[in-house]
C-alpha cells in the first residue's frame, strides 16, 4: 500500500514500530503531490530539501527508539498565512511577495515540537478574505474547493499529506473541509494561539485544521492546544488528552438547529440533513429540536461589520500605500472597514457578548448542536470560494464546531454535516463527532477503501 494513503493515527503508530520510515512516508507524499498539483494547484511551495533532511534525522532517531512526539515523521500542510523560519510567508498577495520571516507561529512550533515535518506552505485567499486561491476541489476541478483554507483542504483530501493547518474567521476552515469531503476542526476561540498568523479579524479569527478522520484531528489538537503568553487571547485553561477520551460516550444528546439552517440550505442539504438525523436516530442518539435566541437575527450583519472594521485597521497603513495592490475583493472590503463607524462598531461587539451569552440556552441538556456544514455543496467556478453562513455564527460566538463529510450529492459532490460544541469543550465535542463519523460518515479514509476524489483518478 501506498503511504500517502496512511492516515496521520496510521502513520504515526507504523513508525513507532519501526514499519515505515519518515524518509518513505514523505517519499510518498512529495510523489502524490508531483502527480496532483499541476491540476489542483494545492501548494504555494514546498519546502523540499528541508523537509527531506529532516525524514532522514528522524528516520534514524525512530530506528534508535527515540521518538518525539505523536507527530513524529509527519509531513504536515500549513496555510500560507501562518509564519514558518525561512519560507515564504504571501498570504496569497503582491504585497508580500518576497517576505521571508525569521521566526515560526506558536502553532508551527508545536508541530515541530510534536515532531512534525513541514512539508510547505498551501494556497490561500489574498490575506484569508474573499479573493479565490488558484486551487480547485479535487472532487471536481471545474468547482470551488472553498476557501479560504483551499490549499489545504484539497491537499488533505487528496492525500498530499494527511493534514494542514487552516484559520477560520467565517467559515475557512469548515466549509472548505465541508467542500472537500474530509474532517475540519474549528476549537473555540483561544484554545490555540495564532501568535505569528497574520490576522483577518482580532476578535474572530481561529486557528484549526484539517485531518481525514477524527481520530486525528484529537491527536493534533492535542499538540496546537494551550496558553500561549504571546497571545492575549490565548485560553489558560489545561489541556485534556483529546485522542484517549474518543472511546468513552454513550449515546450522544443533540440539538437539531433548523429554522435559518433549514430555510437557507439547499433541497439536497436538506435531504442529506434529514436522512444522517434519522441515521443517528437509529443508531440511539436522542434528538430534538433546538432553538437559537432572537439575537441571531443580528449574527451575520454583525460578523461582517467586525471582520472589514478589524480587516481595515491592520491594513490601514499599506492600504493608503498600496490600495492598488490588493485584489479587488479585499480592496473594497478595506474601503469599507475604513468608513465604520465607531459607534456601529461598539454595537457590533455588544451583540457579539449578548449572542455568545444566550446561545447557552440552546444547549441545554445537549452534548452539540447539530446542522449542516453548508448551505449547498461546491458551487461550480473558481470565481467564489462558497456562502459562509453556516458557519460563521460560531466563529462570532466562539464556539468550536467541526464538520463531518456525510454523502455525496447527485453531482458527486459531497456534503458534511457540523457539530458545535459547548466552549471549551472539544473533549466532549470530539468524542460526539468520532460517534457520529462512526454512524454516517463516508469517512475519507484512503487507507480503508473509502472513495478518492472522483477526478483525482482521471488526472
Amino acid at each position: 500500500m501506498d503511504p500517502f494513503r496512511l492516515t496521520l493515527s496510521e502513520a504515526a503508530y507504523l513508525i513507532r514500530e519501526n514499519s515505515l520510515t519518515p524518509q518513505e512516508l514523505l517519499e510518498s507524499l512529495l510523489q502524490r503531490i508531483d502527480d496532483l498539483e499541476p491540476r489542483l494547484e494545492a501548494w504555494v511551495s514546498l519546502d523540499r530539501e528541508k523537509a527531506a533532511a529532516t525524514a532522514k534525522d528522524y528516520s534514524r532517531e525512530a530506528s534508535e527508539g527515540k521518538i518525539r512526539g505523536p507527530l513524529h515523521g509527519i509531513p504536515v500542510g500549513v496555510k500560507d498565512i501562518y509564519h514558518a523560519i525561512g519560507i515564504c510567508t504571501t498570504a496569497g498577495s503582491r504585497i508580500l511577495a518576497d517576505y521571508v520571516p525569521g521566526y515560526d507561529a506558536t502553532a508551527v512550533r508545536r508541530l515541530k515540537e510534536g515532531g512534525a515535518i513541514i512539508l510547505g506552505k498551501t494556497e490561500t485567499t489574498e490575506f484569508a478574505c474573499f479573493d479565490p486561491a488558484p486551487t480547485r476541489n479535487p472532487w471536481n476541478i471545474d468547482h470551488t474547493p472553498g476557501g479560504s483554507s483551499s490549499g489545504s483542504a484539497a491537499a488533505v483530501s487528496t492525500g498530499m499529506c494527511p493534514a494542514a493547518l487552516g484559520t477560520q474567521t467565517g467559515g475557512s476552515i469548515v466549509r472548505p473541509a465541508s467542500f472537500c469531503g474530509i474532517v475540519g476542526v474549528k476549537p473555540s476561540y483561544g484554545r490555540i494561539s495564532r501568535y505569528g498568523v497574520i490576522p483577518v479579524s482580532w476578535s474572530l479569527d481561529h486557528v484549526g485544521f484539517m485531518t481525514r478522520n477524527v481520530e486525528d484531528a484529537a491527536i493534533l489538537l492535542g499538540v496546537l492546544a494551550g496558553y500561549d503568553p504571546r497571545d492575549g487571547s490565548s485560553s489558560t485553561l489545561p489541556v485534556p488528552s483529546y485522542d484517549k477520551a474518543l472511546g468513552f460516550i454513550d449515546t450522544p444528546k443533540l440539538g437539531l438547529v433548523k429554522g435559518f439552517f433549514h430555510d437557507n440550505a439547499s433541497e439536497e442539504v436538506r435531504e442529506a440533513m434529514e436522512d444522517a438525523a434519522n441515521r443517528l436516530r437509529g443508531a440511539g442518539a436522542k434528538i430534538e429540536v433546538a432553538d437559537l435566541p432572537d439575537s441571531f437575527s443580528a449574527v451575520h450583519s454583525a460578523h461582517r461589520l467586525i471582520m472589514i472594521a478589524e480587516a481595515a485597521a491592520y491594513h490601514e497603513e499599506t492600504f493608503r500605500k498600496r490600495a492598488m495592490d490588493y485584489r479587488p475583493n479585499l480592496r473594497g472590503m478595506i474601503a469599507s472597514g475604513l468608513l465604520v463607524p465607531a459607534p456601529s462598531y461598539i454595537k457590533a461587539q455588544r451583540i457579539r457578548s449578548q449572542f455568545s451569552h444566550e446561545v447557552a440556552d440552546a444547549f441545554e441538556g445537549k452534548d452539540c448542536l447539530l446542522m449542516p456544514s453548508t448551505t449547498m455543496p461546491a458551487p461550480c467556478g473558481l470565481g467564489n470560494t462558497g456562502d459562509p453562513a453556516f458557519n460563521s455564527p460560531w466563529s462570532f460566538s466562539g464556539l468550536p464546531a467541526v464538520t463531518l463529510p456525510l454523502s455525496l450529492s447527485n453531482d458527486g459532490l459531497p456534503m458534511g454535516i457540523q457539530l458545535v460544541g459547548h466552549p471549551f469543550d472539544e473533549e466532549r465535542l470530539l468524542r460526539v463527532a468520532k460517534w457520529c463519523e462512526d454512524v454516517v460518515s463516508f469517512g475519507h479514509n484512503l487507507s480503508h477503501g473509502a472513495r478518492l476524489p472522483i477526478q483525482v483518478d482521471k488526472f
